[in-house]
């Protein structure tokens, strides 16, 4: 369950999403995603000890990026993912798996 992502939902009914650090039985240790400004976001330093059930949601990933939510810059923050842009494709860093060979595609059908 370590490193897991998941929303936690506080008494008040406030929600955020976190990562947990530590399994500690009836209770978790937590980092919470925080804004951090300028259309960042980054998982803060200090640590939460929240009970167990106020997880209310689980994300099934130890990588934010997973979550199709965010997506992780290059200096290790997170920006958030524009759910009505229809072409994004998350870039995971793997320039191997390239399908751009370079060559031009006509979208114009021959007869």
């Amino acid at each position: 369950m370590e490193r897991q992502i998941v929303d936690i939902e506080y008494d008040d009914g406030t929600k955020c999403i976190a990562r947990i650090i530590k399994d500690l039985g009836t209770e978790l240790q937590i980092s919470t995603l925080e804004y951090h400004g300028y259309e960042t976001w980054k998982f803060s330093e200090e640590l939460e000890t929240v009970p167990r059930e106020s997880i209310s949601g689980f994300y099934d990933t130890t990588c934010l990026d997973d979550t199709g939510l965010f997506e992780q810059l290059k200096n290790g923050m997170y920006a958030t993912v524009d759910p009505s842009d229809t072409e994004y494709e998350p870039d995971f860093g793997d320039s191997d798996s390239d399908s751009d060979s370079g060559s031009i595609v006509s979208l114009v059908s021959e007869f």
